[in-house]
């Protein structure tokens, strides 16, 4: 009888034991809802971008690999309806030029880097073609490409695809009205140079190390408008103060009694000597306008062609 008693609390042990005990409810509860927020985090989704993988980096990856100069030849287009060349480096003759002299240093097939605002893409140049402004010539000094030929449009293009990661484009906001500013001394020395006839005009103001010394310059594109008429600009010019001579000023190009007014729109080391060529757009009054690469030089800059066509 005793013995059948004592295995009465062993036997009740063991159910309740089963039975997950007499355990109390607070502390299931607990327990429960430890187990829901474990079960939660396991279920949460990892929706960081990977950059590594991304679609949006495979399509911007370009492969511009390859030589620069002085050991590589290069040309630089404006884009309209083909490419115009507007300056180029020839590594053989060690010579920049512009224009028609280029033509011969890209070949059908060659690759060609091309930028708008929001695209950069490659493709393979194709045979001379008449630009948009050149229609109807015997022998057209501009290149074709199938992106431009389809309808793409780009503001410029440059010949090795290697240079496409050395164009120092000129931010807009340069010639927006935020960025058309000038101090009293800037001004003040800008007109004892032009001699304005009429209140002068900010149209432009950036800086860049555009002769690779280490100091930022500063270009001014600045026009004045005729005060007696009204449809030409009695000044207009780009101008320009380097680092290492503040306050001393010099034209890289200027006119006087013309409709052009001018923006710098970038800088690119065609012949790789550290100093910039500077790539200026010109619009007239009635609405043509076209581009040129300068040279720097003491005292000012030289042209490596005429204006492109629309001048």
């Amino acid at each position: 009888m005793i013995a059948r008693q004592a295995a009465y609390p062993l036997t009740l042990a063991l159910v309740l034991a089963a039975c997950g005990g007499a355990s109390d409810p607070a502390k299931g509860a607990k327990a429960d809802a430890k187990d829901a927020k474990a079960d939660a985090k396991t279920e949460v989704i990892d929706t960081k971008r990977n950059d590594a993988t991304s679609l949006d980096k495979a399509v911007q990856a370009l492969d511009l690999s390859g030589p620069v100069p002085p050991e590589a030849s290069v040309v630089f287009f404006t884009v309209d309806g083909a490419l115009i060349p507007i300056g180029c480096y020839d590594s053989a003759k060690k010579k920049l030029a512009g224009g028609k002299d280029c033509l011969g240093l890209v070949k059908a097939g060659d690759d060609v880097y091309l930028r708008s605002n929001s695209v950069e893409k490659l493709d393979k140049a194709g045979a001379p073609k008449s630009s948009m402004c050149q229609p109807g010539e015997d022998k057209p000094t501009s290149i074709g490409i199938p992106s431009v030929d389809s309808g793409e449009t780009f503001d410029y293009a440059v010949f090795p695809k290697s240079m496409g990661k050395l164009i120092n484009r000129v931010d807009p906001e340069t010639y927006s009205e935020k960025g058309r500013v000038a101090s009293e001394d800037e001004k003040k020395a800008l007109s004892e140079l032009i001699k304005p006839d009429a209140e002068m005009q900010i149209n432009q103001s950036v800086s860049f190390d555009v002769d690779g010394d280490g100091q930022a310059d500063k270009l001014f594109s600045v026009y004045v408008v005729n005060p007696k008429d009204s449809e030409k600009l009695s000044y207009s010019g780009v101008l320009l103060q380097r680092g290492n001579a503040p306050g001393k000023w010099v034209p890289l190009h200027e006119s006087r009694n013309d409709t052009e007014t001018y923006t710098v729109r970038a800088f690119i080391d065609l012949d790789g000597d550290k100093s910039q060529e500077v790539w200026v757009n010109a619009v007239l009054t009635d609405g043509g306008g076209g581009d040129r690469i300068f040279k720097l030089k003491d005292g000012g800059a030289d042209p490596l062609a005429k204006w492109s066509c629309g001048i």
